[in-house]
């Protein structure tokens, strides 16, 4: 019997709504097993990575060979696995006690074949969505790709471009808008899942502990022993501020320097190195020409997620 029969949750997304936080907090339980690969999108094979920008392919890791002759296999952020094998391997370890078993993949509440696929392989999994302001979201993702190099632009222009790009997809462009375009992406799971297999929840949530709660017993997994830490340092786990320079970091990651100089420097050197690198005291507040803008596109799809799906920020 294949290890994949056994896994029963899928932590969708949304990208930058908190997911790497549910991730730290269950991959900490002994009675959860959490694919170490966070990100495999194994199921949205909708995503063409023939098609993945330059930027984006010099900073991923998609040759997964190595990967997967470690043991244990290390937690790593995110791979495209394709093979039904490699990706089983994944779930190999998973004890006998584990009562929790699943991955968590963002690229699975954009994509439109995700559902479609995790339902037929395992119709019984619970679907747990992550969601967070649309603007918010937005906001952070246009950070992260500043901080990454992935883009220098001012945020109405880089949200524009990104709008009007000629190729647009996971890995080919940045979605800035699209990703959080959340009534569409919530209706297709809908579709192929009944309600009581799917739970929403927002990033704020993630600092109330009755709501942590709630979500540890609609896992069916035993209460936490200990109290909940909540660390509010941020929204975001994983913004830890901007290159102090950027036109530079730009250069380092369309080349793929960046990525190749990371993994040369020991891990002892680069924790203070990153720290340096990127200045987290000065990182930039969104204009009230911003606000505004991000809110015109948005003002219908936040009616629509109210009148729909009961879902306000």
């Amino acid at each position: 019997m294949s290890s994949t029969s056994r896994i029963n949750f899928f932590l969708v997304g949304a990208a930058k709504a908190g997911t790497t936080t549910v991730f730290e907090r269950l991959n900490n339980r002994s009675d959860v097993y959490l694919s170490p690969l966070k990100e495999p999108n194994f199921y949205s094979d909708d995503i063409d990575i023939s098609k993945f920008s330059t930027e984006f392919l010099t900073n991923t890791r998609l040759d997964l060979s190595g990967y997967f002759n470690q043991t244990p296999l290390p937690i790593r952020q995110i791979g495209f696995v394709r093979s039904a094998q490699e990706y089983s391997q994944l779930f190999d370890p998973a004890p006998s006690e584990a009562k929790l078993i699943g991955e968590c993949s963002t690229s699975y509440l954009w994509s439109k074949s995700a559902p479609v696929n995790i339902a037929k392989a395992h119709p019984k999994a619970r679907i747990l969505i992550m969601l967070r302001d649309p603007i918010s979201r937005l906001y952070s993702h246009y950070m992260m790709a500043r901080k990454y190099g992935f883009t220098s632009l001012p945020l109405i222009e880089a949200v524009q471009n990104d709008m009007n790009h000629q190729q647009k997809g996971w890995g080919s462009s940045e979605l800035f808008v699209e990703l959080g375009m959340y009534s569409d992406q919530i209706c297709r799971y809908k579709n192929h899942f009944p309600e009581s297999q799917i739970k929403i929840m927002l990033t704020s949530d993630l600092r109330n502990p009755n709501c942590w709660s709630g979500l540890i017993s609609w896992l069916g997994i035993s209460k936490d022993k200990a109290p909940l830490d909540i660390k509010d340092k941020t929204q975001d786990v994983n913004i830890a501020g901007l290159p102090r320079f950027e036109s530079l970091n730009r250069i380092l990651t369309k080349v793929g320097l960046k990525q190749k100089l990371g993994n040369l420097i020991p891990s002892l050197i680069k924790t203070p190195l990153a720290r340096w690198y990127y200045d987290s005291t000065s990182l930039p507040k969104m204009s009230e020409e911003e606000s505004s803008f991000l809110k015109e596109i948005y003002s219908e799809e936040l009616k629509t997620l109210k009148s729909k799906h009961g879902i306000s920020f």
